[in-house]
């Protein structure tokens, strides 16, 4: 399917281009790119690659998106099929069940300015009120600080918004295509070769948590963890490169 774009320039100067891959995300697609329509920084397009959903998704994605194509393929292809569309010199990936706060592109621009920064990632919290979802958050958060504190990274809130220089995510060849999952780690693994990965509380988003209440906490977090433990002896990463780099 040929690439849909909406009429009208943007300056290229500082231009931030927002990729978001979709599969049948019509129940939260809309929320997600309300909050980005909603940004304070106005200097930006929206980028969505869809997965040929079944749902209203594509629909719902032509009242906002300035860029829109149409391919079935996993998300790590998507992210870079959005990268080659984009004009920005700055890459903003969002998963679709994301809700980003107004100030959030104007809070994490300026980091991107720190000498050897390349990318910068904020703090979530679960969208849905219920007891459950914050007991389930409350775990993550407890599993991240613990991972901070021994300077080992989490990837969690990396993976689902995070800001990249073009320039950073071209020198790395963008995500890895062969990956069908811990893409964001691979990412990450190769990003901190050349740079600073930055976490910055104060720019504030919003996830759902149906992973965790469709799947369970305790198993999805196991197939996390077995994912990223099959990910690094396959790669023969070295945890060291994590350590200098992370703030």
């Amino acid at each position: 399917m040929a690439i849909e774009e909406r009429e009208g320039e943007k300056s290229l100067s500082k231009l931030v281009s927002i990729i978001i891959t979709t599969l049948n995300e019509e129940h939260y697609i809309e929320d997600c790119l309300k909050s980005l329509k909603n940004q304070t920084y106005k200097n930006r397009e929206i980028i969505v690659v869809d997965s040929e959903s079944k749902d209203k998704t594509v629909e719902i994605a032509r009242k906002y998106a300035d860029k829109i194509l149409v391919k079935n393929c996993i998300i790590p292809v998507g992210r870079n099929i959005g990268a080659r569309m984009a004009r920005g010199n700055v890459f903003l990936f969002v998963d679709a069940d994301i809700t980003l706060l107004p100030n959030w592109i104007d809070t994490v621009l300026p980091y991107l300015n720190e000498d050897k920064v390349v990318a910068v990632y904020g703090d979530l919290f679960p969208k849905e009120g219920t007891l459950k979802a914050w007991l389930e958050y409350g775990k993550e958060e407890l599993s991240n600080f613990i991972l901070r504190t021994a300077k080992i990274p989490c990837f969690g809130k990396l993976g689902t918004a995070v800001a990249i220089r073009r320039d950073a995510f071209e020198k790395v060849g963008g995500f890895s295509e062969k990956r069908a999952c811990c893409e964001d780690m691979d990412m990450s693994f190769k990003l901190r070769k050349y740079g600073k990965i930055k976490f910055v509380r104060e720019a504030k988003g919003y996830v759902s948590m149906r992973r965790f209440e469709r799947i369970g906490y305790l198993k999805l977090s196991l197939l996390w963890f077995f994912s990223a433990i099959y990910y690094i002896l396959t790669r023969n990463a070295l945890l060291p490169v994590y350590s200098r780099n992370y703030p």
